[in-house]
């Protein structure tokens, strides 16, 4: 199979990646630099079934770039993972306007499936995997002028769940446009990686991460098992929580769908 990863060069995506190649697939990294990639080749086993696409996903253009070098040299996309993501300190904005957390964990897959999408309908059973976050079930409401530039910044539990629940609401529209492409989110759980250890993550938290959260390997076999076990093969638009699909009651209107894509 022909299996895109976004962040598979480190934490659950570089487990993720290590597992697929072992399976014989045939992997592709979007990572967003050459020292990214010499920094994945250092982890990952040498292969050839493994090709590097270069692009800072919180810009459009090299979104944009990376899809149709993609679509060059790969016949056909049987699945995505979308696994990248930013974990803050404070609001940062890309070159769209957008908060950060929004653009690279909302906008980004969201644009990238949809430069994408006619790859993935050449494969026999299509699927995108996103990375959530725990609690996405629970969200009643979205803000998207608050996604957009936020009023207040709030680390973890401000512009970061709030960016996991746009991404989990845009992916659930595509899986009701797209009934070929079976579309799951799904929450990792606490896991130890970088991104979990950096600025972002509030001070109370850190000894809790350091004692409680789980290895890379477990949050990679979460994404693994969403994409090909057999509990998940017959439904889309869905979010997986410790094993479970949750419902999602909150759905975009075609007026927010506009506005958070605009």
């Amino acid at each position: 199979m022909y299996i895109l990863i976004t962040g598979g060069h480190s934490g659950i995506g570089l487990e993720l990646t290590k597992k697929l190649l072992s399976e014989g697939h045939q992997i592709g990294l979007i990572v967003r630099s050459e020292k990214r990639t010499k920094e994945a080749l250092k982890e990952i086993p040498q292969s050839k079934n493994i090709d590097f696409f270069i692009a800072d996903l919180s810009k459009r253009e090299d979104l944009i770039k990376a899809a149709n070098q993609i679509k060059a040299k790969w016949p056909v996309i049987d699945g995505i993972f979308h696994n990248a993501g930013v974990l803050l300190d404070k609001a940062y904005y890309s070159e769209q306007g957008n908060e950060m957390h929004f653009e690279v964990n909302s906008l980004a897959p969201y644009f990238l499936s949809v430069e994408l999408k006619t790859w993935l309908d050449k494969a026999e059973n299509p699927f995108l995997v996103n990375t959530a976050t725990d609690g996405m079930h629970r969200q009643k409401s979205i803000d998207i002028a608050d996604l957009k530039k936020p009023k207040k910044f709030v680390k973890l539990i401000g512009s970061y769940m709030h960016s996991k629940f746009a991404m989990v609401l845009l992916m659930n529209h595509l899986a009701k446009e797209w009934p070929r492409v079976r579309i799951t989110s799904v929450a990792p759980g606490a896991i130890k990686t970088k991104m979990t250890a950096g600025a972002g993550m509030p001070f109370f938290l850190v000894p809790i991460r350091n004692l409680f959260f789980s290895s890379p390997e477990a949050g990679a076999e979460k994404l693994y098992e969403a994409a090909f076990d057999r509990r998940f093969a017959d439904s889309s638009g869905t979010y997986i929580l410790k094993g479970k699909v949750r419902p999602i009651k909150y759905h975009l209107t075609a007026a927010e769908l506009g506005e958070m894509t605009s």
